[in-house]
């Protein structure tokens, strides 16, 4: 005999999915991803009553939507079009990208290990800036971002680490990984006006002046006296007027 239908399950489910949204509003899109899952294995397994279900999956498609369009989703995914009412699909999807992030971080966290390990780095120093670059692997930026507010010393030699790498990738033309490389650093470290500057010119190289102009504006609307960036965006501007760009 099947136990009886609780509304209040239906409630539970829906505000584990806001939930979804406050981790997707501040682009801890790991997180999200977790949380998106597990209300999904609810939904497959809770008995509701018709009304509750349909709201419920309704609620679920909208969100579905706004998270195939987040840009902090797409940066990560790419482009993904979710089916609308087709729960068992989405809870499996969500399922193969949790597994393939987790897949990810394991290997990038274990090369950085090593390489840390060569260069002879203080093993207390080391585990403490892996601490932070997991976080911001997983999406939890809120969490890195504090972490590194208390912590300095790790958050500086992480920053280090980004900004070199993304030089590295920009000159070797992997402007994809530069640009990506110089976002998790602004996870981690927002008000740097030289992350900014080096992601516009990674933009730049990218022939993505758009971007790059709205990436020197963002800082400068912060740091009016950034006087490098003044001169980039005058840079800018000028190049978008001989090339015709809008």
């Amino acid at each position: 005999m099947q136990g009886e239908i609780k509304r209040e399950d239906a409630g539970r489910i829906t505000k584990k999915l806001l939930e979804c949204r406050m981790h997707l509003q501040k682009q801890n899109v790991y997180s999200c991803l977790i949380t998106f899952r597990d209300v999904l294995e609810k939904v497959g397994t809770t008995r509701m009553l018709p009304a509750d279900a349909k709201q419920l999956q309704q609620d679920i498609n909208a969100f579905q939507y706004d998270l195939s369009v987040s840009r902090a989703f797409r940066h990560l995914y790419g482009p993904v079009t979710f089916k609308d009412d087709d729960v068992e699909t989405a809870l499996d999807f969500m399922k193969q990208l949790i597994q393939l992030k987790d897949e990810e971080i394991a290997e990038t966290m274990a090369e950085k290990s090593r390489q840390d390990a060569q260069d002879g780095q203080s093993n207390d120093l080391q585990e403490r800036v892996r601490q932070i670059e997991l976080l911001v692997e997983k999406g939890e930026y809120d969490t890195a971002r504090t972490t590194a507010e208390q912590d300095e010393a790790a958050a500086d030699l992480l920053i280090e680490e980004y900004n070199s790498a993304g030089i590295r990738y920009r000159k070797e033309k992997a402007f994809d990984r530069a640009v990506t490389t110089f976002k998790k650093a602004l996870f981690v470290r927002p008000e740097d006006e030289g992350l900014y500057y080096n992601l516009a010119r990674a933009y730049i190289e990218a022939d993505d002046w758009k971007s790059a102009r709205n990436t020197i504006e963002e800082i400068l609307q912060n740091q009016p006296d950034f006087m490098e960036g003044h001169r980039l965006l005058q840079y800018i501007a000028a190049k978008m007027i001989e090339e015709g760009h809008d």
